[in-house]
């Protein structure tokens, strides 16, 4: 006989998933920066500490992994705060989604599907954060609850963008 598939395989499913993300989102930013090392340095030049300081010093690689580091915590943390992490990280998605969208705006029809994808997965994945009772049984989040930590992710998430913001404005600066 099959084992039926339980509310915690789905939240066990959703969150490798989502590990798997995290994953190739640091791999993709390890890959931008060699990248970057590799205009400047040449093989055995490129992997000494100081130009690899250099490189982070002046290069805007490594703002999607730290945030996605976010998120890789919060998958593993098992309490309201894995929780607002991953909300937190959603919503940071959809700030950024948004500030990309006033900065440099919708030109045609692919453009505007691609915001509305971007802009819609995080908050369908919100969603099922709130009204799914697998997740909220496995970070054991009460009903009653659900607001305020929803506000505190919200909050998180802007600071994730204001902090992106701050970095690319200050290394724009630098240089």
């Amino acid at each position: 006989m099959k084992k039926p598939i339980t509310t915690r395989n789905i939240t066990l499913g959703i969150y490798s998933l989502l590990f798997i993300l995290v994953v190739g989102i640091w791999i993709w930013e390890i890959t931008q920066f060699d990248e970057f090392l590799k205009s400047f340095y040449n093989w055995n030049e490129r992997l000494e500490i100081p130009n690899i300081l250099y490189g982070l010093a002046f290069s805007n690689v490594f703002t999607a992994a730290i945030a996605s580091s976010i998120l890789g915590i919060g998958l593993f943390l098992k309490n309201k705060t894995g929780w607002i992490l991953i909300t937190g990280w959603y919503w940071f998605l959809i700030t950024n989604g948004i500030k990309s969208i006033f900065e440099e705006g919708i030109k045609d029809s692919t453009d505007f599907f691609q915001a509305l994808f971007f802009f819609l997965i995080p908050l369908g994945l919100i969603f099922l954060m709130n009204k799914f009772n697998g997740i909220s049984e496995y970070h054991k989040i009460q009903s009653s609850k659900k607001l305020k930590l929803n506000l505190l992710a919200i909050g998180i998430g802007i600071l994730l963008a204001v902090f992106r913001v701050v970095k690319k404005n200050l290394l724009q600066q630098c240089l």
